[in-house]
């Protein structure tokens, strides 16, 4: 009973003090429909009034750390504010709130894809490092609260810390980059920036390697490192592992200058080494046992001899150590069993002991300074769950630390769940991908899944999210931690506030105050198409009405999702009257295996009775003409190529088709762009400049229709072998213009670039911003004649510009794996590359 009355009794104060602060009724400052948002608008409504000042307190009152609220300017968070807010609305003294400027940002409610490889400053366990699979890099300085996304022109493969030296961290990284102010600035240190001739993204994902002059140690013309380590006892004694490009074989060089110069140790190892462990812990500092998937050696760095080690197991999925006053600890893991070996591997123990009868492990990581603490990923276990398991005692005991089944935890340990589990279950994030212990603190320990990254402080006894913050109305803002990308971003014409972001791997996210803060947007979705929205849009006449494409299958056009043919295709589409906040089917007449990835709708036709087209991938196009309801197939295009991927329906009715590149195995077949002059009912293919293949998007100048601008994708053109490498151009991408409809094309940007989209600007249609899977977005205000590359943005693969509707001079750039990017549409002048002795040149030549 005294805490009910505490309720009501704080509840009618939190009133109380409303009504006395503001006379009521109190009017909205702000028109139901803003054109622009305020910084007293606390609860984003899009409204400033008497609400703002009831969601001051009660915020107050929750002491939430999302939320700052010093509205008087004192430095404090206060009832002062409360009262400061509410003259400020009474007296209509609001103040508008502008974006920054001069500086870039991701803006969403992070996570939502693969994270890797947590590494921990053993010095400083505050500063953390982390990578995706999607090339985006990260770096937290104050114990993940916040992360810094940076960007080393590819994936990450290793990071690494000097043990001697808190301040710097090492990465693999296609090169080896050395940071000496925590990640902070990095530069190059090898291969030799005076010997790099040129960069390489190709395929279709752009994949990255560094040509370099003859001479180079590893005697070819090419670099990839996978792998380093640091000397604990010589700040200048490195190792690291390289392989040739599309990893043919592999090599262990060793510095002992601090990467000046190099020399190779081991060479032609037939598979990927798993772990590099360093003399120095059984006091060899000239000696490295290098552990591959299938073998062991023992390396002489002054001999050059190379001495096999025994194995326990044919083949190794990880391998990992640690050294202490004890001695050194080494432990492996392969076909679901984990053996320990105390002297170097020279023999070895089993420690799978009945516990871990009838799991499946895919991981371990071992506290270097502390080696008998391991800790154990397990994907799968008997009883259909998942977790980790922890040893402290050289697993001669284990535990698990984190147990999960497929809709809900097992252990209820995990304080801080986050949006991933609260919108789609803990079986969405899925078993541990890699596990990071801190070297010198055994409890700290990361785990990085296929959604986000937890952690324990504590040894496991219980462990929290890291990725974003859950605020007090329940919308969720990303720490930095973004590991996703939305295909387009779509703006309510009715509300200015409210920004839709259909979106790869986690269906939809939708904001309601500007993109300050993020709800999921799938509600009514059918569960087995909300993995993927791949296109939205709102009614520019109707409030509230909106249509969405969903599906199964992600990523697409990247041909990963059909190389091998096309599994278990579903997906449809769906409509909203309430802008999104809830869905309900609109596919009557698709087939169950439609995968629509685009549709334009006709706003020539009547509002409530549009006619909609629609593209389904491997399927066709389908058209509705009664608002959605009901579809329609419509006659494919010529050729056997069925990739449909994009429409363009230009205001006077015609009607553009594209058709990506197909791959069955060796196999690939061209894809195309094709013109319907009758809604649909005939298509004839365009003709395109020699080797265009794939046609990634099409726009048009709002101003003049017949001008288009063709974004492609490149093809590989392979010519002979020099040096030991294939001489490979890219060919048939970038950019092309016509000025006639499509009857003709000119280029107006390189062709070996992976352009993804491009976009007008609305208010000057002499503006050109285009994106792309090369670290790169640019920018033309002469219709391409000519192009600046837009600084600070700094992420590899790029999706989509879409200028902001709201704020003059600002652009999004949505990406594929590192969130929405948010910045200057023109660059800001004063950001700094990640890599501080790089140079555009080695990919773009000296146009930029």
């Amino acid at each position: 009973m005294a805490r009910w009355m505490r309720q009501v009794s704080m509840a009618f104060l939190l009133c109380l003090g409303a009504a006395l602060i503001l006379p009521l009724p109190v009017a909205a400052v702000t028109p139901e429909l803003s054109s622009v948002r305020f910084n007293e608008d606390v609860n984003g409504d899009g409204r400033v009034s008497i609400m703002d000042v009831l969601c001051q307190l009660a915020r107050l009152r929750s002491g939430s750390a999302a939320w700052t609220g010093d509205f008087n300017g004192d430095g404090v968070r206060s009832l002062a504010d409360a009262i400061f807010l509410g003259r400020r609305i009474n007296g209509g003294t609001v103040s508008q709130a502008e974006p920054t400027a001069t500086s870039w940002r991701v803006v969403g409610p992070g996570g939502g894809g693969g994270q890797f490889l947590p590494t921990v400053n053993p010095a400083d366990p505050d500063n953390v490092f982390e990578r995706c699979d999607m090339t985006g890099a990260y770096v937290t300085y104050d114990n993940a609260k916040t992360w810094r996304m940076f960007n080393l022109r590819t994936i990450v493969l290793d990071f690494e810390f000097d043990p001697s030296d808190p301040n710097t961290v090492y990465a693999a990284s296609g090169m080896l980059l050395r940071s000496r102010d925590k990640g902070l600035r990095w530069e190059i240190v090898y291969p030799d920036p005076a010997d790099i001739i040129k960069e390489h993204m190709e395929g279709d994902h752009a994949d990255y390697w560094v040509e370099t002059a003859q001479g180079q140690p590893e005697g070819e013309q090419s670099t990839e490192v996978e792998l380093v380590r640091v000397d604990p006892t010589n700040s200048n004694h490195l190792w690291i592992v390289h392989s040739a490009p599309w990893g043919a074989s592999y090599y262990v060089l060793v510095s002992n200058d601090y990467g000046a110069s190099w020399r190779r140790v081991v060479s032609d190892l037939g598979s990927p080494v798993i772990a590099l462990f360093p003399g120095s812990w059984w006091g060899k500092p000239d000696e490295v046992l290098v552990v591959t998937q299938s073998q062991a050696l023992l390396v002489s760095e002054t001999s050059g001899q190379s001495t096999p080690v025994s194995l326990p197991l044919s083949s190794l999925d990880a391998a990992d150590g640690g050294h202490d006053s004890q001695g050194t600890l080494l432990y492996v893991l392969g076909s679901n069993k984990v053996y320990r070996s105390a002297d170097r591997g020279a023999t070895w123990t089993s420690v799978t002991t009945s516990t871990l009868s009838g799991g499946t492990y895919n991981t371990l990581a071992v506290c270097e300074g502390k080696p008998d603490v391991v800790y154990l990923s397990c994907p799968d276990f008997p009883g259909g769950t998942f977790g980790i398991f922890r040893t402290s005692d050289r697993g001669a005991k284990w535990e698990w630390v984190y147990h999960s089944g497929w809709s809900g935890l097992v252990l209820n340990n995990l304080i801080d769940q986050g949006w991933l589990d609260a919108v789609y279950g803990p079986g969405w994030r899925g078993s541990a991908l890699s596990i990071g212990v801190c070297a010198s603190n055994s409890d700290i320990a990361y785990v990085t899944d296929y959604g986000g990254t937890i952690r324990t402080l504590d040894g496991g006894k219980t462990w929290n999210q890291v990725y974003s913050n859950t605020n007090a109305d329940g919308t969720f803002s990303s720490r930095g931690l973004d590991v996703t990308g939305s295909y387009t971003l779509k703006f309510d014409p009715f509300d200015s506030l409210h920004i839709f972001a259909p979106t790869t791997d986690i269906g939809a996210f939708q904001s309601f105050d500007g993109g300050q803060s993020w709800q999921s947007g799938i509600k009514g979705v059918p569960g087995n198409w909300a993995n993927t929205c791949y296109w939205m849009e709102f009614d520019p006449e109707v409030k509230g009405r909106a249509w969405s494409a969903w599906s199964y299958k992600h990523d697409l056009p990247r041909d990963k999702m059909f190389r091998n043919g096309f599994n278990d295709p579903a997906g449809g589409m769906m409509t909203t009257t309430d802008g999104g906040r809830t869905w309900t089917n609109a596919s009557s007449g698709l087939p169950s295996t439609f995968v629509p990835t685009h549709f334009v709708v006709d706003l020539r036709t009547p509002a409530g009775n549009r006619t909609l087209y629609a593209s389904g991938f491997r399927s066709g196009v389908y058209k509705s003409v009664n608002n959605g309801l009901t579809w329609q197939a419509l006659p494919q295009v010529p050729g056997t190529n069925r990739n449909y991927w994009h429409l363009c329906l230009l205001p006077g009715g015609r009607l553009f088709a594209l058709v990506v590149q197909d791959r069955q195995g060796s196999v690939i077949t061209d894809g195309g762009l094709f013109r319907s002059e009758d809604s649909g009912a005939t298509w004839t293919q365009v003709s395109l400049p020699e080797k265009v293949n794939f046609p990634n998007d099409l726009i048009y100048d709002p101003l003049n229709p017949d001008r288009l601008y063709l974004c492609a994708w490149p093809q590989m053109d392979v010519g002979e072998m020099v040096h030991g490498n294939w001489q490979v151009n890219n060919v048939g991408g970038g950019v092309l213009a016509s000025d006639d409809g499509g009857l003709t094309w000119r280029r107006i940007f390189r062709e070996d670039a992976h352009v993804y989209g491009a976009a007008v600007d609305p208010r000057d249609s002499n503006v050109i911003v285009i994106n792309t899977f090369d670290n790169a977005a640019f920018r033309s205000e002469d219709r391409g004649a000519t192009w600046t590359h837009i600084q600070g943005y700094n992420f590899k693969w790029g999706y989509r510009p879409i200028f902001d509707p709201v704020h003059p001079g600002m652009l999004y750039l949505t990406t594929f794996g590192g969130g929405n990017h948010y910045g200057p549409a023109k660059g800001d002048p004063a950001a700094f590359e990640d890599i501080s002795n790089f140079q555009m040149r080695w990919y773009w030549g000296d146009q930029f």
